[in-house]
Formats: C-alpha cells, sequence, structure tokens
C-alpha cells in the first residue's frame, strides 16, 4: 500500500503509551514517509494534540482533528493524566477539554457555529506548529445535521482552508450526506463500512476507513472482518483516488506490522 494511503491514529499516544514514547514512535513513522496523523483533543488522556505539535516541530505533519467526543474528569481520566505526566505545561492543557455533562453534546447548541469556532481557535493554537487539514464532527447525534448547518460549517472552514468531515456519522444522516455533500470527508469504522460498502462507494468520494489493526469498532453493528474482507479494503484504497485507511500504532511492534503493508 502506498505510505499515502495511510493515516496514523494516535488515540493512546500519551495515555496507553508515555509522552517520551509518543514522540520516539512518531519520529519513526515520520522518517518512514508517514506524515498524516488522526487525533482528538482528549486522545492519549489530553496530551496527543501536545504530542503532536512537539513532533511537528522539526518536521512538517499534517493533523485530522475532531470535535464531539465528551470526556467526563473521572477518576480514570485524571489518573491517566498523571501517570502520564511529562510536564506542568502540558498537564494543564490536558484538562482543557474535559466537561462534566456527557449529555451536553445531545443539545443544539453544542454544535452551534460560535461554540465550533471558539474550539477550533483551541486546536489551531494547540497545533500551531502543525497543518490541519480536516476538522471532522465526531458522530453528531441524528437531528443536528441539516442542509444550511453543513453548508455554513464548510463555507466558514473553507475560509480557513480547513477541510469538513463528519466521523462516524449517525446511519440515518446519510441520504442527507449523499444528497447534499457527496464530497464531504467521511471517517467510518471497518464494520460500519462494510455493513454499508455499496451504499458508500457508490456515493462518496472521500472515505477514511479505521482501523487495520482493531478489526471491529462499532457497538451497534456487527460484521465479521474476515482476513478476505480486508484483502478486499486493500482493493478498494489502492483504487479508490481519496480512500485512505487510519491505522492506530503504538508499540514497535505495531511499526513492523505497518511495514509489512507500505511500498
Amino acid at each position: 500500500m502506498e505510505k499515502s494511503k495511510i493515516i496514523i491514529g494516535t488515540s493512546s499516544w500519551g495515555s496507553k503509551i508515555s509522552y517520551k514514547n509518543s514522540l520516539d514512535i512518531g519520529n519513526q513513522l515520520i522518517s518512514m514517509g508517514l506524515k498524516n496523523f488522526d487525533t482528538a483533543p482528549n486522545y492519549g488522556g489530553g496530551y496527543s494534540h501536545h504530542i503532536l505539535n512537539s513532533l511537528s516541530k522539526k518536521t512538517n505533519i499534517t493533523v485530522d482533528t475532531k470535535y464531539g467526543e465528551v470526556v467526563s474528569p473521572n477518576p480514570k481520566e485524571i489518573f491517566k493524566r498523571i501517570y502520564r505526566y511529562e510536564n506542568y505545561e502540558t498537564f494543564k492543557k490536558s484538562f482543557k477539554y474535559l466537561q462534566i455533562n456527557k449529555q451536553k453534546r445531545k443539545n443544539e447548541i453544542f454544535w452551534n457555529m460560535d461554540k465550533i469556532n471558539k474550539y477550533l481557535d483551541f486546536f489551531i493554537d494547540d497545533l500551531a506548529n502543525c497543518k490541519i487539514a480536516t476538522f471532522y464532527l465526531h458522530s453528531p447525534p441524528f437531528g443536528i445535521l441539516n442542509k444550511n448547518y453543513l453548508k455554513n460549517l464548510n463555507n466558514f472552514l473553507i475560509s480557513k482552508k480547513i477541510l469538513l468531515g463528519i466521523s462516524w456519522p449517525n446511519m440515518k444522516d446519510l441520504d442527507l450526506l449523499i444528497e447534499n455533500f457527496p464530497n464531504i470527508k467521511l471517517q467510518l469504522p471497518m464494520d460500519f463500512f462494510f455493513n454499508l460498502k455499496d451504499k458508500i462507494l457508490n456515493n462518496f468520494k472521500n472515505v477514511y476507513i479505521n482501523s487495520l489493526f482493531k478489526r471491529s469498532n462499532s457497538k451497534n453493528i456487527k460484521v465479521n472482518i474476515s482476513d478476505n474482507l480486508i484483502n478486499d479494503l486493500f482493493s478498494i484504497i489502492e483504487h479508490k483516488t481519496d480512500y485512505k485507511i487510519v491505522i492506530g500504532v503504538n508499540s514497535n511492534k505495531s511499526i513492523e506490522k505497518l511495514k509489512k503493508i507500505i511500498w
């Protein structure tokens, strides 16, 4: 597979693996020619944005990030931030996006333009050394998306030279997207993709599929991801210009796996 078809997922950078090890793995990947990364503000216990920004001080990298994931300040989340403590500045910033009430994301005000503009400014500051390619709305509840909302948000992001994407969309919103935004970037769990493969292939041009090493991501969609389906996915990605795969890499073992599939 061509390196340009691979996006590196960083959900564990700063939580499952340390800040220092994340930088080491990131530098190894960059030296392999992999410079496209997927993140979110609460990935890695709130450290992932800052790890990527540090990596980009030496080498330009491209980052996709997300809005809409709500993580509450529970003991587990606080412990991760303490356990992976690197320095006071990043530790303090790691709490920036924790929210008390997860139910807030179900309300329209959580998704309004003013709030998104505010958070995008935060993300741009977090990732000041990086090129932000895509701003995803992550798993917006059904009823939030409509034609005017997406049109206005898309135009706003174009003014910032950033693409609009939807990660893990509600299945009920696919028809809205097909009819009005077939060029929007989608990021989908692998089992979601295979469950609706024909519909997605026939209508969407820009799709990122997550992920190769973790074969099932969805709670409500059950598809047995066999080796034959993996081979099918490889063929699809190789022949579809703007189809790519997001692969989480958090160990040297994962890097060795990755080396076996890239050209």
